[in-house]
């Protein structure tokens, strides 16, 4: 099986060395980027399985970064930062980042954090021979080719949002605390963040909810979490938080 090619994009040299040794002792193929221009360079010649990149750089901060890479890139991107700012972490989820850790970590913890992404990139890639669909009304989850439709229209959703979605599709009705999502959908609570899930909620509405303001599939329960609606209406009462 070819191994998975990660972009590393941070202008640290001490971290580019410590997360390109982990990653290479794992089997992955590392290229090296310090910038944004280097960055671009990179992404010209090969696309990634996985970019890693930080948020504070010289030429361009990593949300900018992120938001002209998601032009053209759909895999996943996780943020590695020091910043303890709460904004710039929504900020960098808002921008079409699937993940984040922030600095400093435990390597092994960043290396459970490739893997559970890559999984469901990996799935995308190359979806089972065998499948079946969520069918809704003007909605379609196909899970063999991995495709969402909306009244008959593809919708391109990141990885981390395909499976938010389906994990909620899955379970009409059921609601789902956001501590839920977060453990079934990043496989790990160890970094539970109420304000990621809420992004990603956010995200995926303005994706699929023709009106995301007033919700007809993911639908806020009582603040207790979140439910999907399987008869594609707006719920009485229902809130987008």
């Amino acid at each position: 099986m070819k191994p998975n090619v990660i972009f590393v994009i941070d202008d640290d040299p001490d971290i580019q060395q410590l997360v390109t040794a982990f990653l290479t002792h794992e089997g992955y193929i590392v290229r090296n980027a310090f910038n944004a221009v280097q960055a671009f360079e990179l992404l010209a010649f090969e696309e990634p399985d996985l970019i890693i990149m930080d948020i504070q750089m010289p030429d361009m901060d990593g949300i900018t970064l992120c938001n002209a890479i998601r032009k053209q890139y759909h895999r996943p991107i996780l943020f590695v930062s020091g910043t303890q700012k709460q904004e710039l972490k929504a900020l960098s989820l808002q921008s079409g980042g699937d993940d984040y850790i922030g600095k400093p970590f435990d390597p092994e913890d960043l290396i459970l954090r490739v893997r559970a992404n890559l999984r469901w990139s990996n799935l995308l890639e190359h979806p089972p021979v065998k499948g079946t669909k969520l069918e809704f009304p003007g909605l379609d989850i196909d899970l063999e080719r991995m495709t969402v439709m909306v009244n008959h229209q593809p919708i391109s959703l990141l990885a981390k949002e395909f499976q938010m979605l389906v994990t909620m599709a899955s379970k009409p009705n059921q609601v789902f605390h956001p501590r839920q999502l977060y453990r079934q959908v990043w496989e790990d609570d160890a970094y539970y963040s109420k304000d990621t899930v809420k992004t990603h909620i956010s995200n995926l509405r303005k994706k699929i909810e023709p009106n995301p303001a007033l919700p007809r599939y993911i639908i806020t329960s009582l603040r207790l979490g979140y439910k999907f609606n399987p008869y594609g209406v707006v719920e009485p009462k229902a809130t987008s938080e």
